[in-house]
């Protein structure tokens, strides 16, 4: 292949370019049937994920107040993974919460719901660029996707199956491709901005911030990495990426932070995981940029 047809196939399907580096897999963190009155938390940025509801219908509410409901064949994507808790509809209080396999004759709200893993556990930048709720009704999926939602769902109701881990994470790969596809078809996703993301310059300083993002990156250092003038890349980062470079890596740490608080390290080992060396320079960092103190995700973490 020349360097032209590579080029040219890289314009054609940039997509396949920015995942494939990057893209390690997918893990799922609960799969079964919530009968009665339950309620399921997700309050820590951990990775990109997705609910697939199986059955019935639930309740999705931000920590902002607002609020998405969700049906039988839904497929909700969460490409920044935003803070939320589950909860279902029209179910009286008095009834006995239970969770059940997804193969329960049982009426209840089905849920597969699952992470997907980038390399050193960072997703890609242009992430960023999507809502935090991506929802994908059945409706909106063509045939393969469809079909590809259903193997996937009857896959993961038959948990005895010989191969059942690495076919459910391959048909769970799939999705993601499948949605973020969705995403370009509906003009959620740009081609054109894509591949800004793969302007050499920039896309060489994105790998340095996410191969070290715990480092305190100087605007001087990177721009010297990549061969550019500091005003020159401060200019470019922002104009692909859409901030700056002192925010963008702000970011990046306070991801570290929530996955460290998710795994239930205390305060100081959040900052100290994030890169941060003071805690009140790591607790004000928290509160500027996730709009809460990390000692409020970690006190309904453990609840």
């Amino acid at each position: 292949m020349t360097h032209r047809e590579t080029r040219e196939d890289v314009a054609q399907d940039p997509l396949t370019a920015l995942l494939k580096p990057i893209f390690m897999g997918s893990d799922f963190y609960h799969v079964a049937k919530q009968c009665g009155d339950w309620l399921l938390s997700h309050e820590h940025a951990v990775a990109p994920s997705f609910h697939l509801v199986t059955e019935g219908q639930c309740r999705l509410t931000w920590h902002d107040g607002g609020e998405e409901h969700l049906q039988a064949d839904d497929l909700a994507f969460f490409p920044g993974d935003a803070p939320h808790q589950l909860t279902p509809q029209g179910v009286s209080t008095d009834t006995p919460t239970q969770v059940l396999p997804l193969r329960s004759s049982r009426p209840g709200v089905g849920l597969i719901c699952g992470h997907f893993r980038f390399v050193h556990d960072v997703p890609p930048a242009w992430f960023g660029a999507l809502p935090r709720i991506v929802r994908i009704p059945r409706q909106a999926r063509g045939q393969t996707f469809q079909h590809a939602v259903e193997a996937f769902a009857e896959e993961l109701s038959n948990g005895d199956a010989p191969g059942h881990a690495p076919v459910t994470n391959a048909l769970a790969n799939a999705l993601l491709i499948l949605m973020l596809r969705h995403c370009l078809e509906t003009r959620l996703l740009d081609q054109r901005h894509l591949m800004a993301f793969l302007d050499t310059p920039v896309s060489r300083a994105l790998k340095l911030l996410h191969e070290d993002p715990r480092r305190n990156w100087t605007l001087h250092e990177l721009a010297l990495a990549v061969g550019l003038s500091r005003s020159s890349f401060s200019e470019r980062f922002h104009r692909v990426v859409g901030m700056t470079v002192v925010r963008y890596q702000g970011r990046l740490r306070m991801i570290l932070a929530d996955q460290a608080l998710a795994n239930g390290e205390s305060i100081v080992g959040a900052m100290l995981a994030s890169g941060y060396r003071s805690e009140s320079t790591f607790r004000k960092a928290y509160k500027r940029i996730r709009g809460v103190p990390p000692s409020r995700l970690k006190t309904h973490a453990t609840e």
